[in-house]
């Protein structure tokens, strides 16, 4: 594994952790920020180390085509935050809870091309590619059926609509 690697995956389980915990704990906390702010850096450099990544095509492909969509996600839910614009939370729980999808859909790919016992059924670039896409998709759709009802929960506290 390459040092970009190594802080890749570094950032990537930092991230994975920290996500969870902001999920977890009760929102607008300084527990919150602090560990949220520990999140955003973690995903700013998982996402740039992963732009720098070309072992599997060689090129630039769809998983860096994701990387930047990740990174604008991120950013968006941090600038609305900073810019306090109406529906701030709501909005920003939006980017944050997408975010984490997306990290965990990109967790899922990677480990389906990793994992010993997962790799056997994936033994090409165009498999791992597609497999990594495929579960992309299967997160977005379940993010689109959970996340909404996470919201609400989420921001009932707050009295926001």
């Amino acid at each position: 594994m390459t040092t970009l690697g190594a802080a890749h995956f570094a950032a990537a389980v930092a991230a994975l952790a920290l996500g969870l915990v902001v999920l977890i704990e009760a929102k607008g906390t300084l527990t919150h920020r602090l560990i949220g702010c520990g999140y955003v850096a973690a995903m700013l450099i998982l996402n740039v180390t992963a732009l720098g990544l070309y072992r599997l095509t060689g090129q630039f492909g769809p998983f860096h085509a994701l990387a930047l969509v990740s990174l604008a996600t991120v950013t968006t839910g941090v600038t609305v935050v900073w810019r306090r614009g109406p529906n701030w939370l709501r909005r920003h729980y939006y980017f944050m809870a997408w975010s984490y999808v997306g990290l965990l859909a990109a967790a899922c790919a990677e480990a389906m091309t990793r994992l010993p016992v997962l790799r056997a059924a994936v033994t090409t670039g165009p498999q791992r590619i597609a497999l990594g896409v495929g579960i992309a998709v299967l997160f977005a759709l379940v993010g689109l059926l959970v996340l909404p009802r996470l919201q609400d929960r989420a921001l009932a506290h707050r009295g926001e609509p």
